[in-house]
């Protein structure tokens, strides 16, 4: 089935997987289904952009209906759809089902797809016949993906707090880590660009193909609100962070490639005076244009 399908589907029982059975309100799940769905690999042109796996539509609402359409196309009676938001660990479980291995990147990497995946399971009470068998690292001695994170984030292991992707989705006030983002407004593709593991490789869901939407700018951006922003970008990942986030990611940017200055910076910083985390990082951002950007 899944190998005419753009994506790949693989199967474990929870014998492999013990946890889940441990956890309360999951003793009935038998096995699970590990979805590996591919987005867009070629960067877009525009400033500035999200990472690849929010060019297209959200999703967390793509999955969710084509994992609906897998547990249809089984006749499954008793299941449980999971994308993102799940109690057990993704990556663990579509490593366990033969599906790729996890790389010195942390991440999952595919023979198909490389790591330009996005993952879905679906937790069910039929038995199903595991599909294949945890794959070893890859990566050999290869450090490329440490090397080019500009924060460290994967020197002597994942450190999120200092990871980008997770920067510009937090009001974090380890205001110098942002000092580093260059045109990714929000995640980061940066240790997969190096990852050699992904040289070659194609396929993409339509719906997660690039679309013009995903370019942001300053001066669309403030033309919003929180209300109007959440409207305009009901359908997309990056949603959620919210609009104040998302204005300052924008202004960060802004300043890091010398195209604002402090007379916009104050600006926002009044009109947003009442979000002490907001009015903190626009500070450090004045201060530290007063010495040009870095």
């Amino acid at each position: 089935m899944s190998e005419r399908l753009p994506y790949r589907l693989g199967f474990i029982s929870t014998d492999a997987c013990p946890e889940i059975n441990e956890t309360p309100g999951y003793d009935w799940v038998k096995s699970v289904i590990v979805g590996t769905f591919p987005y867009q690999r070629e960067k877009a042109r525009g400033r500035y952009l999200p990472a690849r796996f929010a060019y297209g539509q959200d999703y967390h609402l793509v999955l969710a209906g084509k994992l609906e359409e897998i547990a249809r196309s089984f006749g499954l009676s008793r299941y449980e759809i999971r994308v993102d938001r799940n109690p057990f660990d993704e990556k663990k479980l579509a490593w366990l089902a033969g599906l790729g291995f996890i790389g010195r990147n942390t991440l999952l990497i595919t023979p198909e797809y490389g790591s330009f995946v996005v993952l879905g399971t679906i937790l069910t009470d039929r038995i199903f016949s595991a599909s294949g068998q945890p794959e070893r690292s890859g990566c050999g001695e290869c450090d490329a993906c440490l090397r080019s994170c500009p924060t460290g984030a994967l020197t002597g292991g994942f450190d999120r707090v200092k990871c980008l992707s997770y920067l510009t989705q937090t009001a974090s006030e380890e205001f110098s880590k942002y000092d580093v983002l260059r045109d990714a407004y929000y995640g980061c593709d940066i240790c997969q660009e190096a990852c050699p593991h992904n040289r070659g490789k194609s396929g993409c869901l339509p719906e997660f193909v690039f679309a013009p939407d995903s370019v942001m700018n300053l001066d669309e951006l403030e033309k919003l609100d929180k209300k109007t922003f959440s409207e305009k970008y009901g359908n997309k990942n990056f949603a959620w962070i919210g609009y104040l986030k998302m204005l300052r990611n924008i202004i960060v940017l802004e300043v890091n490639n010398n195209n604002v200055d402090n007379e916009k910076i104050a600006y926002f910083q009044k009109k947003y005076a009442d979000v002490p985390w907001f009015n903190r990082h626009m500070e450090y951002l004045k201060k530290r244009w007063k010495h040009g950007p870095q």
